[in-house]
């Protein structure tokens, strides 16, 4: 697991959803993978979060969309990641 995604999720499992959003774009910027969109949609996922916690529903579900349509091909798991468990806490947005 490469280590920004690693700092990424520790960040998200601890509900820093806006720093878990900074450590994980820096490292998408310069990634050209063929999981590019995989690493969107968690990049999306915690901003959705975010906006979520900061009463900003409207913005919350429209990124929360977006997260889902990138993240639902690697569902259940992807990278050791619970893709399942993110689009289960997107759902209810």
């Amino acid at each position: 697991m490469p280590p920004p995604l690693a700092a990424f999720l520790k960040a998200f499992d601890e509900g820093s959803f806006f720093e878990a959003h900074e450590i994980l774009e820096a490292f998408w910027v310069g990634y050209r993978g063929d999981d590019r969109d995989f690493y969107r949609g968690l990049i999306q996922a915690a901003v959705a979060l975010h906006h979520r916690d900061a009463g900003n529903e409207v913005g919350a579900q429209g990124v929360a969309a977006r997260a889902q349509a990138n993240l639902v091909r690697y569902a259940p798991r992807y990278e050791a990641i619970d893709v399942g468990a993110i689009l289960a806490s997107l759902a209810g947005l």
